[in-house]
């Protein structure tokens, strides 16, 4: 994709008004954009070109005499360099100057350009990489005076309709490991930015004497790469990294910071530290070694439910050098793809462990 926008042209009819811009600031100290009054009342004699000043007010100029008979020297051999030359009266207009000269300042122009939905977004992957770029061009006046050219990345980023309901709906699953512990896992939404947070919820019914020594929730990213019109394919190993976990005596591990974890029912919270509990504060647990409390002599106890929300890495620190812990956001590009599966691995008794895979967009 490539588009260009003429800003100003000395040949176009408008040129002669002035620089096109919507907002002018002149480094004087001026906002609006004025035409150039000239140092001298008197037009030159010869036709030469006369050196004028970027002030709207010739009151403002408060220039010595000094160096207004410098000026008038450099004006005057000027016209007296062209008139030997056996030039033309010249003229003042800009199309036949061929340039128009910007005085030091700001100068404005505003410009908007509709894109495509089925544009891709910027991305930046280890065998691939999109990205845009504004590129400023000023053709100087003068055999001996090079273009100006700068750029400027552009990032083009892609974000879900307003009315799309379908990435603001929960994820529930319900599963049993083994007859002896039945959990419900809920993630409240199928899409989330980078920088924000997800929360999980666990209810976990122990269906026998069971112990949980702790959980944590992973996230896992796919990259897949297509070429030659799909033809050549390659896929990436699986990147895994562990976001958050919660052990039964109390300590949690956050990689980015900001993780939180509340235990709102059951947990073997004792009584006086329930409210703690429920507010996300450090407390005591009855076993250090079951996040379930202790079911040694009644198996048959109540429900722990727990509320987890798993801070996700922001725009700055998916930048950092560190591979291992660095996350790209979704993305569907016919060429590159992108994807994200949250993996929530509950530990329990006997060196077993379950997990459950739950696909989400970053």
């Amino acid at each position: 994709m490539s588009h260009t926008w003429p800003f100003f042209n000395a040949q176009f009819p408008t040129s002669e008004g002035g620089s096109g811009a919507h907002h002018v600031h002149l480094s004087g100290g001026q906002v609006a954009e004025a035409p150039p009054t000239s140092l001298f009342t008197n037009p030159s004699p010869f036709g030469a070109p006369i050196t004028s000043s970027p002030l709207s007010s010739s009151s403002n100029l408060n220039l010595s005499s000094q160096r207004e008979r410098k000026l008038s020297l450099q004006v005057h051999h000027t016209a007296s360099r062209s008139f030997e030359k056996g030039d033309a009266k010249n003229s003042s207009s800009v199309a036949q100057k061929g340039y128009r000269t910007f005085y030091p300042g700001d100068y404005l122009y505003n410009f908007e350009l509709p894109l495509d939905s089925r544009l891709p977004e910027n991305i930046d992957v280890d065998l691939g990489s999109v990205k845009y770029e504004l590129e400023a061009s000023v053709e100087r006046a003068g055999a001996f005076r090079g273009n100006l050219v700068g750029t400027k990345e552009v990032v083009l980023i892609r974000a879900p309709g307003e009315g799309s309901l379908e990435q603001v709906e929960p994820i529930a699953i319900s599963r049993s490991w083994e007859d002896q512990l039945h959990y419900d896992i809920v993630i409240s939404g199928k899409s989330f930015p980078l920088g924000a947070k997800i929360p999980i919820a666990f209810k976990l019914t122990p269906l026998a004497k069971v112990q949980c020594h702790r959980i944590k929730v992973f996230i896992t990213e796919n990259t897949e790469y297509f070429c030659s019109n799909k033809r050549v394919h390659r896929m990436e190993p699986t990147r895994k990294v562990l976001l958050y976990e919660k052990r039964a005596d109390g300590t949690t591990m956050s990689t980015y910071p900001g993780s939180s974890a509340r235990v709102t029912s059951g947990g073997g919270v004792p009584f006086d530290q329930r409210d703690a509990a429920a507010r996300g504060d450090p407390f005591t647990p009855q076993d250090s070694a079951n996040l379930l409390g202790r079911l040694e002599q009644n198996a048959s106890v109540g429900p722990t439910e727990m509320e987890f929300n798993v801070q996700l890495p922001g725009c700055h620190q998916i930048t950092e050098k560190d591979k291992m812990s660095k996350l790209h956001f979704d993305t569907t590009y016919s060429n590159i793809q992108v994807h994200h599966w949250i993996k929530v691995c509950p530990r329990s008794t006997g060196a077993h462990s379950s997990s459950t895979n739950l696909r989400f967009r970053l």
